[in-house]
């Protein structure tokens, strides 16, 4: 059920939220479908929303206070990306079979036995075909492939239709998407496919619902991204049109599992802020301040070279954007059972909220020194 939020609102209910997202299609490239979904959720909540060129979503809240020295406002970009990981379709054999490309990264450890779907263009118009990842039994190998992990080319796409069929419904090219169900785990947990990034979208939503019983003198612009799994190619364009004065970008981080190394992880109950030379650190001790301020649990990560997120092309746009980056801890990324925290997705969304209401005129005068 929805948790009653201040002035009478009502915040989202997270888990119907990813149950929505993660049955989008929006491989990088292909996000019409979801930028479209997810406009629809962001009108209600802000003043404007667009889809621009690249099917980026840009939803603009305008400032509810005046500038504190009655100059101009400060525009905040809050940032998360929408694209899935997928396959796409590399070669059909002659008894049908389809061999697979990927789109992002795809561990090709996790295909095996799980169910897909086909968007097949064949007959001049998409079609749903549903398909299962095959290899060879274990009964079949030697013992040498025993002992060697699966690769992309070990496995292929049985669709159950006769080779001639096939040939004329699917295309080199089409593209393949995971199948997964988003399901409520005991303890406040979930799991399913997409959790990177539309669960930090969803922290996007609970900020902008959180914001609007709040008094802020910026503006912020909320930006769902696409193609970031291939080179976050939507935040460099987003970050253009917008230009920010800052931006507080938010991606999924790894939680930890019985195999991960230490350092290597952030505790899965609670947000964490990322600190490296991509991040600005006077900007980063704001965000800690406001965390403390608010009661909000907040960890470290270091990112000692580049963040691997959409923070490493928006800090560089234009003439340079100073960024934060807050991250969702998660399990098991790139699967199709993405673990996550809800109370931590809530609270990444209510620290977002107190730090953008928190930047007024004069925010960056000690920025550089």
């Amino acid at each position: 059920m929805p948790i009653p939020g201040k002035k009478g609102g009502t915040f989202m209910d997270i888990l119907s939220y990813l149950q929505g997202a993660s049955v989008q299609f929006g491989p990088s490239g292909h996000e019409a479908q979801t930028a479209h979904w997810l406009r629809e959720r962001f009108a209600p909540l802000c003043d404007e929303v667009v889809i621009d060129p690249l099917f980026n979503v840009l939803a603009t809240l305008k400032p509810t206070a005046p500038p504190a020295r009655g100059g101009r406002a400060p525009r905040i970009m809050l940032c998360a990306h929408m694209d899935e990981i997928a396959l796409m379709v590399s070669d059909i054999l002659k008894d049908g079979s389809l061999r697979m490309g990927q789109v992002g990264g795809v561990d090709p450890r996790i295909l095996p036995a799980a169910i897909v779907t086909v968007h097949a263009t064949g007959e001049g118009q998409a079609q749903a075909l549903t398909g299962i990842i095959g290899a060879k039994a274990p009964h079949l190998l030697t013992d040498a492939e025993q002992k060697q992990n699966y690769t992309r080319d070990n496995l292929y796409v049985d669709l159950g239709l006769p080779a001639e069929r096939v040939k004329q419904l699917v295309r080199v090219g089409d593209l393949i998407t995971l199948r997964g169900e988003t399901v409520g785990l005991l303890n406040e947990r979930a799991a399913g496919k997409t959790m990177d990034d539309r669960a930090c979208v969803g922290v996007m939503l609970e900020a902008a619902e959180r914001l609007r019983n709040m008094r802020h003198a910026a503006e912020i612009v909320f930006a769902c991204t696409t193609q970031e799994e291939v080179g976050c190619r939507g935040a460099k364009v987003a970050a253009y049109t917008v230009q920010p004065d800052l931006a507080i970008v938010m991606d999924v981080s790894h939680a930890p599992i019985p195999q991960s190394k230490p350092d290597t992880t952030i505790p899965l109950d609670a947000p964490a802020a990322a600190y490296g030379p991509y991040l600005q650190h006077k900007l980063l001790a704001r965000l800690q301040s406001v965390a403390k301020q608010n009661s909000v649990k907040l960890n470290l990560e270091a990112a000692e070279r580049s963040t691997g997120t959409d923070t490493d092309a928006v800090q560089v746009a234009r003439t340079g954007v100073p960024c934060v980056l807050i991250d969702l801890p998660l399990k098991y990324m790139h699967t199709t059972v993405e673990l996550l925290d809800l109370n931590a997705l809530r609270e990444c969304g209510r620290l977002a909220a107190h730090f953008a209401a928190d930047i007024d005129e004069g925010w960056d005068d000690a920025l550089w020194t």
